[in-house]
């Protein structure tokens, strides 16, 4: 029995590996019977206690995550079961996120978590226990449960906090990655207590870089906590504040491709951010990035982030077209066909406020913005605002079994394809018209078109007055309140 147990415990070791490995997916499927619970029989343990692992990770990777829970549960009254068997929990918690049954993910993670709590007594297993944590909040399920994976982010602080004292800079990273994800969940609802939380391990970390006692680590999670206070709370200073301390790590550790990589993903995102409102902050943010960047373009986690960066010049270059755009006349329409329009034409918008809304079928936030354009039009309709849709072809049709559009290998005919536009559309409760443009235009490269949903509002004389990108309130506060003001100065 002492042998059994024994291979048991060896043979059961290795597939941590491959739980740590297993891809995750934060896109949820339609869901078969396959994937409904199993409760009518009882899951034997009868192939050979090294054969649970294989046989959990293809359940799981089927698509059948209650079938996987269902053996570890009965695998968990055996005697002969090694504890790294408990590691399965987070992998079939993964599956029960992908089949959005939240509930048992988050019984599954639960129990995963109780497992790292007890094994965590060294710097490598906090780092397992916060990606751990991290994997639960990327996963949204704060929001399903807020109180207990706060629990759970709480203990695990408390837990990797207790080894401070023996291991006090190598448990710096493990604890920097918990208070990051801690203080994201507590910002939705106490900005001032995330902000303590954060400032905090900040200074902790700020007064072990002054020391001897420093290291590449301790630097790599500082950089992390600065860069997380600074687009958290969209604070200015804080961009600073990364600035200066990349520059004493690369000072520290000049070859540090932890720091350079962080350093390349953070100019990334800003520089991001600044092409869609400021291309001149922008370039000039970005020619920095890619002079400091260039001398490590070796280093393949730097040279993928470059030319990330690069890439952006596009999206810069267009926002500067878009800016040069305001006040000025609408560029002229490009129409091979409407769709969703009873007799509308071009000579219809004279004289309205019109709000040119480019988008496709297939994309997601374009339809996340139809709630706000039809509340534009059901508010707006009758003081001459009207909104106009343009698209492409795209290859779809319309199936009226399943009631969706679809995109097969048909080579649908342009009048098909404008009808699965309205079909689509009118499945939307979506009334307005829309315009499809040749196969061969120019019209979106006109308009700055360089991401979609792409909205472009035009006063009644035909000029530019706004172009949002993007999905988003905030956007569609912007562009409320500019329609308002556009017709109340006609009135």
């Amino acid at each position: 029995m002492r042998l059994q147990k024994f291979l048991a415990f060896a043979l059961l070791a290795a597939p941590l590996s491959f739980v740590l490995a297993f891809p995750t997916s934060s896109c949820g499927q339609d869901q078969s019977a396959e994937s409904k619970e199993v409760d009518e029989e009882p899951v034997e343990v009868d192939a050979g206690i090294h054969s649970l692992p294989d046989r959990i990770l293809q359940l799981v990777k089927e698509g059948k995550p209650a079938e996987a829970a269902k053996i570890l549960e009965t695998a968990m009254e055996s005697d002969v079961v090694a504890e790294p068997l408990k590691a399965f929990h987070q992998t079939i918690a993964t599956g029960f996120v992908r089949a959005r049954k939240y509930d048992k993910a988050m019984e599954q993670f639960g129990a995963a978590v109780e497992f790292e709590l007890a094994r965590t007594d060294s710097p490598s297993a906090a780092v397992q226990l916060s990606s751990l944590i991290q994997q639960v909040n990327i996963y949204g399920l704060h929001a399903v449960e807020p109180e207990m994976v706060s629990d759970w982010s709480d203990q695990a602080i408390e837990k990797v906090r207790a080894l401070e004292a023996e291991y006090p800079i190598e448990i710096q990273t493990a604890l920097s990655s918990l208070i990051r994800t801690r203080a994201s969940m507590l910002a939705r609802e106490d900005e001032d207590s995330a902000k303590e939380m954060l400032a905090k391990q900040v200074a902790a970390l700020e007064a072990i870089v002054d020391t001897d006692e420093r290291s590449e680590d301790v630097y790599v999670a500082l950089i992390s906590l600065l860069t997380t206070q600074a687009r958290m709370f969209e604070d200015a200073d804080g961009q600073d504040r990364v600035a200066v301390t990349v520059e004493q790590a690369l000072e520290a550790y000049p070859d540090s491709q932890a720091v350079l990589s962080l350093y390349a993903s953070n100019e990334y995102s800003v520089i991001s951010g600044l092409a869609r409102v400021d291309p001149d902050e922008a370039s000039e943010r970005m020619e920095a990035a890619i002079a400091k960047l260039t001398p490590y373009e070796e280093m393949k986690r730097v040279e993928l982030t470059l030319r990330r960066i690069k890439s952006l010049e596009s999206r810069i270059e267009s926002t500067r077209k878009q800016l040069e755009m305001i006040g000025q006349p609408a560029p002229p329409l490009d129409i091979d066909g409407w769709a969703n329009a009873d007799g509308i034409s071009v000579e219809d918008l004279e004289g309205k406020v019109v709000l040119y809304d480019f988008w496709a079928i297939w994309c997601g936030p374009c339809i996340a913005t139809f709630p706000h354009l039809r509340e534009f039009r059901e508010e707006f309709g009758e003081q001459g605002f009207e909104v106009v849709g343009i698209t492409r072809y795209y290859g779809y049709t319309w199936d009226e079994e399943s009631g969706k559009a679809v995109n097969g290998s048909d080579d649908p005919t342009p009048e098909e394809e404008r009808e699965a536009i309205a079909k689509f559309l009118q499945s939307k409760d979506m009334k307005h018209p829309t315009i499809v443009t040749p196969k061969e235009t120019e019209l979106q490269s006109n308009y700055g078109v360089t991401g979609i949903p792409h909205a472009v509002l035009v006063d009644r004389e035909g000029n530019v007055q706004m172009i949002k990108v993007g999905s988003g309130q905030a956007n569609a506060d912007a562009l409320h309140a500019k329609i308002k003001e556009l017709l109340g100065e006609a009135s």
